[in-house]
């Protein structure tokens, strides 16, 4: 990718890059630049980045200041603010020992990891707390060493926690932490930098928002360093968009927010020199830190012993602990998403530079730094965003710039330089109070970026911006974990109330609006459009928990009930009511119990409940509370469901469910004897007389109660013979006679007859067999014939996600299903005759379905056929193609979809 016209376009490499457990190992061409014809190292681009190392490295020096006084410097314990100097040491060993790490071990190659306001915030508030346990106790000695421990406890959690995590490949489910707790816990961050940039440079301390003492606040002895910081702030905010108006076209401007922090400092010595003021005299007047005595960097393993830290302390701390690293984790995660949303495309060397990030690779590896530096007396360290950021468009591409910023950063570190006592506190006040002040300012603008409530009519703030406020309100108040709580609390309780306002029905039908994909004959039709209101057809979505199982269940009893209250109870009645679960993915227990309730109120009215398109977790919790009993057969091969025995599928109860203490050690049915209309030999039975009230797709449920329907309220009557045989047929599995398959279809007496020597008969086809003929129109005297779909990769898209309508019955797709007296593959035979039957991705195959009968009987017309028949009977078969096509049409317009 080009960056300022510092990197070269490369074209994206296909090659894989080497891993290890701690992450990536590094190759040659991410360490160095190298030149792409000769492959030499190219020593400009070298010297580019070992300078932008250096200025990321002057950058997280300071950071590192700024983290040690977050932490050590906002107290008013000495035993904590004296442990200042040696928590500067730990923040930049820590940087240090993080950012060679990731060099090593990451996959960014131009990725820096350093110390964080964020973790320091926190790691502040448990030295806080354990301070003020202790001293009420009277184990003040006991104070540092118990914050070593804790920081160090908390690091090694964090550590191992973000390894598991990255391990079992579930760290990206942090990205679905609620946004406003998010945004709400940095705006806190933001509180507690900007408050503890006026207790550093004033010297008064603060409770909650307001100082301890207003009188010493506002003397000029404090507000003179107050004044110099808001002076800073204004500059690190302001500063570089006016040098860039200034300057458009300066090749310095990159370095404009670099040289508005540090500006403050150079004019601050500036001033000193000209004053003449010694170090002394400012440290005594509060302007800097008093000096330290001169400590070796082995002083970070030598001045506290762990041994000595106060146990009890360090497990009342415990769940202070996991939001440290629930917040390190989510940082993480949303830092890797900023650097790398900001290119387009991996630097020069990358071996894969298009390649999508490995989330939980990248918390792999933070969690091993982190492990490390805890067995080191370090901190936790991650992804810094801004400093990365910087880095590669400072000209920093390769990991010489991340161990060049190492270097440097572990120079302060083994020199053990006061630094300290030469930084003015308004100056480190300043840089995080710029933090500080952007996070508040992105918390309480986030409203912008949530669509507004309308409240009599005021459009107001989304609910969700008020979960943002009040993590700020409550943390200001008492802590940042309390703050982070109740952001959680809140976010479940809108939630909660969003998921109960919304309905879970997504929609509903009728049986005379909505019939099956089984192809059936005009005077059924006709009788489900005039009795179809009898059956209900919910389509459900959503999670369904306490709040939504009862709005489900109070729009099921309303339903029924209302149809009592509308008329005769003959006439209004719903007798059975179909709940579609295709779009639910879950169910609890109190919803179940709930719909449990209103299934028992709704039979009471005669109205019987059918479920489908559950899956198993619907199912089990449906099932358990024997809400479902009697699911079908092909439902039971899905599931995986334990039967009776063998027999049981043409058994008085095949339909019933048992409990494995009475199956015993009976083994499960075999495969040939129950499966589905997918598979093959299952024995024919009628779902008419069956008690089902459960099955796998909507087209089943529909089937089994219109069929119902059909018998209570159509074949009870006086119908004319061929209408009757029809019925025997589908019922029975009997062969249709030719003279009734040529009175519904409106054919001359002995046309079947004249047709029958240019026809292939099939007989006895098993259930599952695909017919060869794709090109050629299929008669069908006896069983049916199902036409389905089938993906032809079987592909699925991310997550596991299924290809809509393939789910189900083994990834096959029922588009129609067609009875006795039915001719299946007209489209395909027109339209192949104008090459116009178009391709679309899956493959269309007649199978043999087991819905109707023992065997099956097909007879085949090829085109070869065709071409040998008379005149008069093409005519004839034209007519009959074409009322075939226009009844098909006007059956798919009413069938589910």
């Amino acid at each position: 990718m080009t960056c300022n016209g510092a990197e070269p376009l490369l074209p994206p490499s296909r090659r894989a890059k080497p891993r290890c457990i701690f992450g990536y190992l590094p190759i040659w061409s991410e360490c160095v630049p190298l030149n792409s014809d000769t492959g030499s190292v190219d020593s400009v681009r070298v010297t580019a980045n070992v300078l932008a190392g250096c200025i990321i490295g002057i950058r997280q020096t300071l950071t590192g200041i700024v983290s040690a006084t977050l932490v050590y410097t906002g107290s008013e314990y000495p035993e904590i603010t004296d442990m200042f100097p040696f928590g500067i040491s730990m923040m930049w060993y820590s940087t240090m020992a993080g950012s060679a790490f990731y060099a090593v071990f990451g996959r960014l190659q131009y990725n820096t990891n350093a110390t964080q306001e964020v973790c320091a915030i926190l790691y502040g508030a448990m030295a806080q707390n354990a301070a003020v346990t202790l001293r009420k106790v009277g184990r003040a000695d006991q104070i540092q060493p118990t914050i070593l421990a804790l920081i160090v406890s908390s690091t090694m959690l964090t550590g191992i926690c973000s390894v598991l995590l990255g391990k079992l490949g579930v760290g990206k489910l942090m990205l679905r932490f609620p946004t406003p707790v998010t945004s709400g816990f940095l705006g806190t961050i933001g509180f507690f930098l900007v408050r503890t940039a006026l207790q550093v440079s004033s010297g008064v301390q603060f409770v909650n928002f307001y100082p301890v003492d207003f009188g010493a606040f506002f003397s000029m002895h404090s507000l003179a360093p107050v004044i110099c910081l808001m002076v800073m702030v204004a500059l690190i905010r302001n500063g570089p968009s006016a040098i860039a108006k200034a300057f458009p076209n300066s090749k310095l401007l990159k370095l404009s927010g670099l040289f508005c922090q540090l500006c403050p400092l150079g004019l601050f010595y500036i001033v000193v020199c000209l004053g003449g003021f010694s170090m002394g005299t400012l440290s005594k007047n509060g302007w800097t830190y008093p000096t330290q005595a001169s400590r070796s960097f082995a002083s970070l393993w030598t001045t506290y012993d762990l041994r000595d830290a106060d146990v009890t302390v360090l497990l009342s701390n415990f769940p202070s602990m996991l939001m440290l690293v629930m917040m390190s984790v989510l940082c993480t995660m949303t830092g890797v998403l900023g650097i790398t949303g900001k290119f387009r495309m991996g630097p020069d060397g990358d071996p894969a530079p298009m390649e999508t990030v490995d989330f939980d690779a990248e918390l792999t590896t933070v969690g091993f730094a982190s492990i490390f530096a805890a067995l080191s007396n370090g901190v936790v360290t991650f992804h810094r965003l801004g400093s990365s950021i910087q880095l590669r468009m400072d000209g920093g591409t390769h990991r010489l710039a991340v161990l060049t910023s190492s270097c440097f950063v572990g120079t302060f570190f083994f020199t053990s330089l006061p630094l300290g006592h030469y930084i003015p506190k308004f100056f480190l006040g300043g840089l995080f109070m710029g933090s500080g002040v952007s996070f508040l300012e992105s918390a309480f603008l986030s409203y912008r970026s949530l669509p507004p409530q309308k409240f009599m009519g005021y459009r107001l703030p989304s609910p969700q911006y008020w979960v943002t406020v009040a993590c700020i309100l409550v943390a200001t108040f008492s802590s940042p974990f309390h703050g982070i709580g109740a952001g959680l609390v809140l976010s479940l309780v809108i939630f909660l109330w969003d998921s109960a306002q919304s309905s879970p029905v997504a929609s509903m039908s009728t049986g005379s609006h909505t019939v099956s994909r089984t192809f059936r004959p005009f005077w059924e039709l006709e009788a489900l459009c005039q009795h179809g209101h009898r059956i209900l057809l919910f389509y459900l979505q959503g999670q369904l928990f306490f709040g939504s199982g009862q709005t489900l269940a109070s729009s099921l009893v309303e339903a029924i009930e209302q149809d009592l209250l509308g008329g005769a109870v003959s006439e209004r009645m719903s007798e059975y009511c179909i709940l579609s679960f295709g779009k639910v993915t879950s169910i609890d227990a109190s919803a179940a119990e709930q719909l449990r309730m209103a299934v028992k109120r709704v039979s009471e009215h005669g109205c019987k409940v059918i479920f489908c398109r559950m899956n198993s977790q619907v199912f089990d919790a449906l099932s358990t509370l024997k809400v479902v009993t009697a699911p079908d057969v092909d439902l039971r091969q899905l599931l995986g469901l334990q039967t009776k025995g063998p027999s049981d599928v043409v058994g008085e109860d095949s339909n019933r469910l048992t409990d494995a203490s009475e199956v015993g050690d009976a083994s499960p049915p075999t495969l040939s004897r129950t499966l589905s209309c997918w598979g093959e030999g299952q024995p024919f039975k009628s779902s008419i007389y069956e008690d089902y009230d459960a099955f796998d797709d909507v087209t089943d449920a529909l089937d089994y109660t219109g069929d119902r329907l059909l018998e209570k309220y159509l074949y009870q009557s006086s119908l004319k013979g061929y209408m009757l045989e029809y019925r025997n047929a589908c019922s029975t599995g009997a062969r249709l006679a030719n003279e009734a398959f040529e009175a519904m279809n409106l054919l001359p007496e002995g046309f079947l007859t004249q047709i029958q020597p240019f026809c292939a008969i099939q007989m006895g086809l098993a259930s599952g067999q695909r017919l060869a003929e794709d090109d050629a129109f299929c008669f069908v005297f006896q069983g049916a014939i199902a036409v389905v779909n089938e993906l032809s990769d079987q592909k699925q898209t991310s997550q596991g996600v299924s290809i809509k309508g393939f789910q189900g019955r083994r990834q096959k797709r029922l588009r129609k299903r067609y009875p006795p007296g039915s001719i299946v593959g007209k489209h395909e035979f027109v339209l192949n005759s104008w090459q116009r039957l178009c391709d679309t991705g899956t493959t269309t195959s007649r199978v043999v379905s087991s819905k109707f009968g023992h065997m099956t009987e097909v007879w085949t017309l090829t085109r070869s056929s065709w071409k040998s028949l008379g005149k008069d009977l093409s005519l004839v078969l034209q007519d009959l193609s074409l009322r075939q096509l226009a009844e098909e049409k006007q059956h798919s317009l009413m069938s589910d979809n």
